[in-house]
């Protein structure tokens, strides 16, 4: 069977992992696996800052294909600074779109033991805006994306959007939003699901309560498996490092282990491309035992800040926004205005244990408008008919005095 690299990169904290860097995808002029890889080091960084010593898990592949939904339609310095953020440097949109359509195409391909899907979706607010034909064209041409229009003051809006991302990740994410703002103009969706099973399985007999170091020096008791053979394996100073494949070794997780004499946070500051690309070459076959802690975590992430911190701060500015390419009014309906990113939001799911592993991840794109300022007319009020006035205790909010006034009368002298 042919070998498939670096489909999906999930990272973590305390525990790093990712799947094998990527085949060649049909001479594309665009190698968006390796920005997506770029990208998630980078992002990973900007997360981790915000809570040092915490777990951290993130699909950067999830929020990559998300963002260039939105990518696609950005123009002037947003679309160089998203670019930028994405480690896509300055290649054309054409290109990136046809890589991003390669790369969903071998993601979707059957892999024998392993569930592999990606999706995308675009949830539009059918009272306020519809995407522009040849944004709709591209996006559906290169993402496979769901269209939907939408009611988002409806209640049931949310529901209908948590429900897709349910059935994109095999129920691992039931929900991604808990309610639509009306003043959202767009959603975009990205769901990625993995499910694997070892190449060769844990013994559930071999685990065993054990010890685990917390970063400031404590322990836990974890429930931590056992396996030895002959794995992928090399080891430095700072680390040793372990690759454990599903099914047919189409897809791996890489298990990286800092020293004693190093921490993790070290480890994280090594995490780029370059330095990832050595270490791929490193593994060697070797003899030995492999424990590993059995986990399951769910998070939910806030992206806008760790983006606004890899400079795409452009797109989140209400200001000064270039999303040009994206809506057009609804006839009959005043222009939404300027469009920007309101918040880029990810929910992740990932299991380890004797069978093999489990992750999802929902990255949830939101776009809303700026109104279009117009300019104020003067206007004329003839109170010259029955009228309604009160009076309102603004602190507390109650009316004082209410009235409905048909006939003023008479002014008492």
């Amino acid at each position: 069977m042919h070998r498939r690299r670096g489909l999906l990169v999930l990272l973590a904290a305390p525990l790093f992992s990712a799947a094998i860097p990527c085949a060649a995808l049909s001479s594309p002029s665009v190698d968006v696996a390796a920005a997506d890889n770029a990208f998630g080091f980078r992002l990973l960084n900007a997360v981790q800052k915000k809570m040092p010593a915490g777990n951290v898990v993130l699909s950067p592949v999830s929020a990559a294909l998300s963002l260039s939904m939105v990518l696609n339609g950005a123009d002037g310095q947003t679309k160089q600074e998203m670019l930028a953020a994405l480690s896509l440097g300055t290649s054309q949109i054409s290109a990136i779109n046809a890589a991003n359509a390669q790369l969903i195409k071998m993601i979707r391909a059957p892999a024998n033991s392993i569930t592999l899907s990606v999706a995308d979706s675009l949830w539009v607010n059918s009272r306020r805006g519809t995407l522009l034909p040849d944004y709709l064209k591209r996006i559906r041409a290169s993402y496979d994306a769901e269209l939907a229009d939408l009611d988002f003051s409806n209640p049931s809006a949310a529901q209908r959007i948590n429900s897709w991302a349910s059935k994109e990740t095999q129920g691992r994410i039931p929900k991604v939003i808990d309610r639509i703002d009306p003043a959202e103009l767009v959603l975009l969706l990205n769901a990625v699901y993995f499910k694997g099973q070892w190449t060769h399985k844990f013994d559930k007999t071999k685990t065993q309560q054990s010890d685990f170091t917390l970063d400031r020096g404590s322990t836990k008791q974890v429930s931590r498996m056992a396996q030895s053979g002959r794995f992928d394996y090399f080891e430095t100073p700072q680390m040793q490092a372990i690759r454990l494949p599903f099914g047919e070794g189409d897809l791996v997780m890489d298990v990286l282990l800092p020293a004693k004499s190093s921490s993790l946070g070290a480890l994280e500051g090594q995490l780029t491309p370059e330095r990832w690309k050595d270490w791929r070459t490193q593994y060697l076959q070797r003899s030995g035992t492999i424990e590993l802690p059995r986990f399951e975590l769910k998070s939910n992430y806030r992206l806008n800040g760790p983006l606004q911190a890899l400079g795409m701060s452009r797109a989140f500015d209400p200001s000064s926004a270039e999303l040009v390419g994206m809506l057009s009014s609804v006839p009959g309906q005043p222009h939404p205005g300027r469009l920007s990113i309101s918040s880029v939001l990810q929910s992740t799911f990932w299991k380890v244990d004797e069978e093999g592993s489990e992750a999802a991840a929902v990255t949830t794109t939101q776009i809303r408008a700026t109104a279009v300022a117009h300019p104020e007319q003067p206007f004329r009020m003839v109170v010259d008919r029955p009228f309604f006035c009160a009076i309102q205790d603004q602190r507390s909010g109650a009316l004082l005095f209410v009235g409905a006034i048909y006939d003023p009368g008479p002014s008492s002298p």
